[in-house]
């Protein structure tokens, strides 16, 4: 019972509302974007479908290591680069469940364990660092460090380019009113949490 009065004081009292919106960037293909953990986490880009060009490419940068995410809408193949096999189209490692188009949301993201791509809030694929086929160094050794910058190529045939990456606005904030019941919007203000930083209290 403390415990529980305890997180209702806290959001209560604490509760610095907030609501998450992305602002839209035009993706310039090739151009190298510095990473930004705070407003560019996970990676988000639009893709719009293109027949004649099926592929997508991002190259991330890590100090003097690389590593690439590649994708292609003609049977949905997948690498990793350094962790995957390289051919999108031999059927050994694919997307699921991808959401139709034309116009995608993707969001890349990864830990110390695994890599996940979504789409339009959809998981559609999560590789674990544990099955490299490569050495353990040049896959997760690689993933694992700090990322510096990241790039959508679009100097190869058959890549179509992203047409925007989005990154996270500034939270906007909103004067609580005690007991007052708000109504959830998981886009705007997911997390509610106090160890993210999203709630503010003042010691009383």
């Amino acid at each position: 019972m403390r415990v529980l009065l305890l997180i209702s004081v806290l959001i209560t009292v604490a509760y610095a509302g907030k609501c998450r919106q992305w602002d839209s960037n035009v993706v310039v293909p090739d151009k190298r974007y510095d990473y930004d953990s705070k407003t560019m986490n996970p990676i988000r880009f639009k893709t719009v479908s293109n027949p004649s060009l099926t592929e997508a490419w991002v190259t991330f940068y890590f100090g003097g290591s690389w590593g690439q995410l590649r994708f292609s809408e003609n049977g949905w193949g997948v690498e990793l680069y350094a962790c995957t096999e390289a051919n999108l189209y031999d059927g050994k490692n694919t997307l699921t469940g991808v959401p139709d188009g034309p116009e995608r949301i993707w969001e890349v993201s990864w830990d110390n364990d695994k890599f996940y791509l979504d789409c339009n809030g959809k998981n559609v694929w999560t590789y674990s660092f544990d099955d490299f086929i490569y050495a353990d160094r040049d896959c997760r050794g690689v993933y694992t460090k700090s990322l510096t910058q990241f790039e959508f190529n679009g100097d190869r045939r058959n890549i179509n380019p992203p047409t925007e990456f989005y990154t996270l606005a500034k939270w906007d904030s909103n004067d609580v009113v005690p007991d007052k019941r708000y109504d959830y919007d998981s886009k705007t203000m997911n997390p509610i949490n106090p160890l993210q930083d999203r709630l503010k209290s003042i010691s009383n």
